[in-house]
């Protein structure tokens, strides 16, 4: 598996579990609600069936919609506000659901997200989702944090 499907699947996980609604991030999640919120963002980006199906299989996107599909999905989780940034307190739980539990590392989250937060990112906010995608992976993987395995 690439590092980026990987990570497509880690990320997902991690918004999975964080939460159901954009106001309540860290709430359970099933699959069926993530369906659900898909299906809602579909309807705000042109994404189609078969976009959807490719983000609730963690499958790359092939299209542009489907990438949009993705940071809307993100910015109802509050993991990317909107105006396309990181959001800092929940991009760090996301980075804490993604990684195992390391005692000895308990700053790195927060040091990952910091990093993130301050590059340069394109102006189009779904392009600008998977830019933050990359950077979360190669920043925890410089500091150590191994991906928890979902």
């Amino acid at each position: 598996m690439s590092h980026l499907v990987h990570l497509t699947v880690l990320l997902l996980v991690g918004i999975l579990c964080l939460g159901a609604t954009s106001a309540k991030p860290h709430e359970e999640i099933n699959r069926d609600h993530a369906a659900e919120l898909a299906n809602e963002c579909k309807a705000e980006t042109g994404a189609t069936d078969e976009d959807v199906e490719q983000l609730m299989s963690h499958d790359l996107p092939e299209r542009h919609e489907a990438k949009c599909l993705r940071a809307c999905v993100m910015k109802k989780l509050q993991i990317m506000d909107e105006s396309g940034k990181l959001n800092k307190e929940h991009a760090i739980e996301l980075v804490k659901v993604m990684s195992k539990h390391d005692a000895e590392k308990e700053d790195a989250p927060a040091e990952v997200v910091a990093k993130c937060e301050a590059i340069e990112t394109p102006e189009d906010h779904c392009d600008a989702a998977f830019a933050y995608e990359e950077c979360i992976y190669e920043q925890m993987k410089e500091h150590g944090l191994e991906l928890e395995e979902h």
